[in-house]
């Protein structure tokens, strides 16, 4: 009778510690990374981009000195285009980019030139390593 017991109370904790260790929430995953590019009136801020390969990834588009809101960021290589806010609304725009494998990924940023924009815009690449 004892050792059915101490059976019934092993399997009991072996069931309480099964049920803690399966009903346990997931692990978070790391945030995709985000990557910050400057379009100042015509102008960029950089031409290069870095990010790592196989992992979504964002690009956060800082338009405070853009007065037009006819401007684009694409990446035609992936069928990307957003229109970028004018300075005047939320100077912010955020690019949504998914997993990518290792190479460079031409990109543009684009004015045109009857908005009285000193730059016409720039093209750049992300390079994915």
């Amino acid at each position: 009778m004892r050792g059915m017991r101490s059976g019934v109370a092993g399997a009991a904790s072996a069931a309480v510690l099964m049920g803690v260790v399966l009903g346990a929430p997931p692990a978070l995953a790391d945030p995709p990374p985000v990557v910050q590019f400057g379009f100042h009136n015509g102008y960029c801020s950089t031409f290069d981009l870095n990010v790592p390969a196989n992992t979504p990834f964002f690009i956060d588009v800082d338009t405070s000195f853009q007065f037009t809101d006819m401007s684009e960021f694409r990446i035609p290589a992936l069928k990307i285009r957003v229109i970028l806010p004018s300075a005047y609304f939320n100077p912010h725009a955020r690019v949504e980019v998914p997993a990518q494998p290792p190479g460079p990924i031409p990109f543009e940023a684009m004015t045109p030139t009857t908005t009285g924009s000193a730059g016409k815009g720039c093209w750049g690449t992300i390079h994915v390593w």
